[in-house]
């Protein structure tokens, strides 16, 4: 008679379904149907790993000597002579997006002896990486709940994370700036989750071990994209902190130990990256921004406040009766907005990339504005609980970081509002929601699950769990429709028998 398998493989087994399920997708959408063959966008990171196999921190391509000739290189005047998206300095051509993903494609080529490692194979393998690191998070958080939500609601929540825009739409296009993108998201989710595991761990020795893990991806995740690295640094420390205060705070030993795996790890990471920065460009900060032959360079200012609010979180798609029924388009951003809306676009801000709003492209997002709510009436309720009180906050500041549970709160605030910039500066794309669309997704998630339990009649936890439902799969249908165009009509250029085919076959038009 054969034994049981042990209880962690069989817990596993059907999160490994779900796994294999959505790769398969992911494989679906990136090979725009083909499956074992794969259209190339770029092979960007891949120069550069070249480039460090063969002991150099410059790409192996020599610049123009045309280029090289110019007083000025990097005016807009001389376009004509750019290398497009590189960095140019002192006769070498270089890459300004994070080194992360060049040393994993050196490292990957090295090992299994490959020839190169496209940019499309390194978002494809981010991918699976938020989507695990995502999805152990909500059953870690599902299992800790109070109130554990039922089974469905979870593999809802699963799915949600793993198919709502933008990341059906950024495998549509894997390039390089998918991959720094996309590679950001992916350390930062699996830092979320060994953070999360480091709170919740029984003894201070798994605990350092899981805040050492935790800060290495959240050091990842900095030098893969690089305007992650104030979050991740904050990150990194707001856990060691507060593990902390979990336990013995007069122990100097114990605070010594944790503030080392919190910061050591992210530290080390950032500073061999600042290393690089004065190797390559003899300046510790720059990352070679400053000389990058591209266009548009990015300008602050509050100005572009409501357009970036607008183009991010409210912007329709536009709706069609053929499949896929709803695509994002070209220079659609500015005819978008009701002229009953006072958003002036300013003149200088670059909207002609398609941007479909997260709220409208994912409408389940929208359980996230529950959250602040709620931890507002919270206040609240402490003041009132407290007449003689004249601060909503607690007699001691440090109370809240007593709560376990409550860390995964503030982290993942933290990373949500840490992308605040993007809403100032001059410049919206799809692909800029997935630096903070994680976060968004995994707050709205757990504040659906304390809505679907609040209403003590069961004709309206009913209506809550319809709704839930209803959001959850209008959110997975939209990500995976947008999923077949990307920002250049993906499998229609490199699939269109099975595109038009699924065109013919679905479209709901009268005159097809």
């Amino acid at each position: 008679m054969l034994k049981p398998l042990p209880r962690p493989i069989r817990d596993l087994a059907p999160l490994a379904g779900l796994w294999i399920a959505v790769t398969a997708y992911y494989v679906f959408v990136v090979s725009a149907g083909h499956w074992t063959e794969w259209s190339v966008w770029s092979a960007m990171y891949d120069t550069q790993a070249s480039a460090l196999l063969s002991g150099h921190l410059h790409l192996l391509e020599p610049p123009s000597r045309a280029l090289m000739a110019l007083e000025n290189p990097w005016d807009l005047a001389n376009i004509r002579y750019w290398r497009w998206d590189h960095s140019y300095y002192q006769g070498h051509l270089y890459l300004y997006w994070g080194m992360v993903p060049a040393f994993i494609a050196a490292a990957v080529r090295r090992l299994f002896d490959l020839p190169g490692v496209a940019d499309n194979a390194l978002v494809f393998g981010f991918s699976i990486v938020r989507l695990v690191a995502g999805t152990l998070l909500i059953r870690d958080v599902a299992r800790a709940a109070a109130h554990r939500p039922p089974r469905w609601v979870v593999a809802l929540a699963m799915l949600i994370f793993a198919l709502a825009n933008p990341t059906p739409y950024t495998l549509a296009r894997a390039a390089i700036y998918e991959a720094s993108i996309m590679g950001g998201a992916a350390f930062m989710v699996a830092g979320l989750y060994l953070g999360n595991r480091a709170m919740t761990a029984a003894r201070d020795g798994a605990a350092v071990c899981w805040l050492a893990a935790a800060s290495f991806g959240f050091g990842l995740a900095a030098g893969t994209r690089l305007n992650l690295s104030p979050i991740a640094v904050v990150l990194a420390a707001l856990a060691g902190f507060w593990r902390w205060r979990l336990g013995d705070t007069a122990d100097r030993r114990r605070l010594g130990r944790l503030s080392a795996a919190a910061l050591l790890p992210a530290g080390a990471i950032m500073l061999g990256h600042l290393i690089i920065n004065q190797l390559r460009f003899h300046d510790w900060a720059e990352f070679g921004r400053r000389y990058m032959m591209t266009y548009p360079h990015f300008k602050p200012g509050l100005r572009f406040l409501l357009p970036d609010i607008w183009a991010y979180l409210f912007a329709p798609p536009e709706l069609s009766c053929g499949f896929p029924y709803l695509q994002s388009g070209w220079d659609a951003l500015r005819v978008s907005v009701p002229r009953w809306l006072p958003i002036t676009w300013p003149p200088d801000h670059y909207s002609s990339e398609p941007t479909t709003g997260l709220l409208i492209a994912a409408p389940f997002c929208c359980f996230a504005l529950v959250a602040p709510l709620a931890t507002i009436a919270r206040l609240r309720l402490r003041r009132f609980a407290d007449p003689s009180s004249t601060s909503i906050w607690p007699t001691r500041w440090w109370a809240p970081f007593a709560a376990r549970g409550s860390w995964l709160w503030a982290a993942l605030a933290i990373y949500v509002l840490g992308a605040a910039p993007l809403m100032l500066v001059n410049v919206t794309t799809m692909r800029y929601q997935q630096d903070f669309a994680s976060g968004l997704l995994l707050i709205a998630i757990f504040a659906s699950w304390r809505l679907l339990i609040a209403p003590t009649r069961p004709l309206l936890r009913r209506a809550m769990a319809w709704l839930y439902a209803a959001l959850a799969v209008a959110t997975i249908v939209a990500g995976v429709l947008l999923g077949f165009t990307g920002y250049f009509k993906h499998f229609q250029q490199h699939n269109p028998e099975l595109y038009y085919a699924l065109r013919d076959n679905l479209s709901v038009c009268r005159n097809r």
